[in-house]
């Protein structure tokens, strides 16, 4: 599949439009393709991928992976798709450290256990909260869990890029009892998430799909008759029609104020309920550096102990690090998510990257052996990307719902799918990507049979 393919005449009506070439949208082509539909593919980046953005680097010894990393849970869609091209996926280590004291120490205990034990108890309330205020009623009840209460903050900002004093208590224990939570069971594709994205490009029906790489969308008219969409690719303005669409992009786009870069308009607006299922979902802030050594120089430090180490857990601007154990690579992870995150919102790379090096180097203990064997590093600012403005997403309090809500079609011809409207715990996961957009062509069939 690529962009250079003959577009179809400009009087076309195309059966389905699809807005985003990410997870979601690209595999919606594919199932609507197979069953014989005419599609449209609009993609505003010169890429396919959207949030899946990998890097190769013959340097590097494992793939860089600047957008999705990770395989959450055992997710079917994302197996079955592997197994299509004879992938599959490596399990994560499981050895972890925390600085105590100044120094890494092996955990001895599951934080993630603890944290969806005391996420668990908003479920037995009648009422949403914030996760802040959720772990100051169960401390104020049982001090005992000041420890536990201090994990749960650590780990929803930085496993859900969320702002616990924002997050829904609810939603978030409701992600972390589902199969695709931080305490379940996680991997990553062999040869990373680039192979799976290439495959589904691969995939797709290039004579019924027309793929348009740096097109983005302005506006999108709907009646009963379908759809009308106002693109632009440069200076050309133009506009295409369909009896149906899939809107893929990410939450934070369709919050986006209008006439801002990458914001798109609804003619007619989109119905209450969608608009309120958006306001209670969020975009949770991220930055991650890959930084690319000379060797694995953290499996010398310290007689060796760090060798088969997975995840490092810190203080510094950067909570946590990991590696690719059970692979080894001579590349170093630097992750803060949520509130950390934002308090980096004003650096730039090159400052980013500093901090990211100065963490390692202090959490390892040795400064001139990490900068000693430093290289070079990889990032994307997804905050300030204008066609994500975030990583992924989460939820609000009095949100539980908004998942499901942003889902329901629009009058027959309108859907929106990706990460955001993925419930039953895959919300901001690819797996929870692939899902949405199946399904919305599977609705979509199922509506428009003919």
């Amino acid at each position: 599949m690529t962009s250079e393919a003959v577009r179809q005449p400009a009087s076309t009506i195309y059966d389905v439009a699809i807005v985003g070439a990410g997870a979601a949208g690209m595999i919606a082509a594919r199932d609507l393709a197979r069953a014989g539909r005419s599609v449209a593919l609009l993609e505003a980046r010169d890429r396919v991928g959207g949030r899946l953005f990998a890097v190769n680097d013959p340097r590097a010894l494992a793939p860089i992976e600047l957008g999705g990393e990770f395989v959450h849970g055992r997710p079917h869609v994302t197996y079955d798709l592997l197994h299509e091209f004879g992938a599959t996926v490596v399990d994560d280590a499981e050895m972890s450290f925390t600085v105590r004291d100044g120094r890494l120490e092996a955990s001895a205990d599951d934080p993630f256990e603890s944290t969806a034990t005391l996420l668990a108890t908003a479920l037995e309330s009648e009422t949403d909260c914030t996760v802040d205020d959720l772990i100051a009623r169960e401390v104020a009840r049982d001090r005992a869990l000041h420890e536990a209460g201090r994990w749960a903050q650590r780990l929803v900002s930085g496993f859900d890029a969320a702002d616990t004093a924002r997050a829904s208590a609810r939603a978030i224990a409701l992600e972390w009892a589902g199969d695709a939570s931080a305490d379940g069971a996680q991997s990553r594709p062999l040869g990373g998430y680039g192979a799976l994205v290439a495959h589904l490009a691969r995939s797709v029906d290039g004579s019924r799909v027309d793929l348009r790489l740096r097109t983005t969308v302005a506006r999108i008219e709907r009646d009963a008759r379908g759809i009308r969409i106002e693109t632009r690719s440069g200076t050309r303005a133009d506009s295409i029609e369909a009896r149906a669409a899939i809107v893929t992009v990410p939450v934070g786009v369709l919050a986006a104020e209008a006439d801002s870069r990458g914001a798109i308009a609804f003619d007619p607006a989109l119905p209450n309920a969608t608009r309120a299922a958006i306001e209670r979902i969020a975009m949770g802030p991220v930055t991650k550096i890959v930084l690319r050594f000379k060797d694995a120089f953290w499996e010398r430090v310290d007689g060796g102990r760090f060798r088969d180490g997975a995840f490092f857990n810190g203080d510094g601007d950067f909570p946590t690090l990991w590696t690719q154990v059970p692979v080894r690579a001579n590349t170093l992870v630097a992750w803060a998510g949520g509130p950390a995150a934002e308090r980096m919102r004003g650096a730039g790379d090159d400052e980013r990257i500093a901090r990211a090096l100065h963490d390692a180097g202090t959490y390892f203990g040795d400064v001139a052996a990490t900068e000693a064997s430093f290289e070079g590093a990889y990032t994307h600012d997804w905050q300030h990307d204008p066609f994500a403005r975030g990583a992924y997403s989460y939820v609000l309090v009095g949100g539980e719902r908004a998942r499901a809500a942003l889902a329901v079609p629009i009058d027959g011809v309108l859907w929106i799918a990706g990460e955001a409207t993925a419930d039953h715990g895959e919300g901001g996961t690819v797996a929870g990507a692939l899902t949405s957009g199946r399904h919305a062509a599977r609705e979509i069939l199922a509506k428009h049979a003919t």
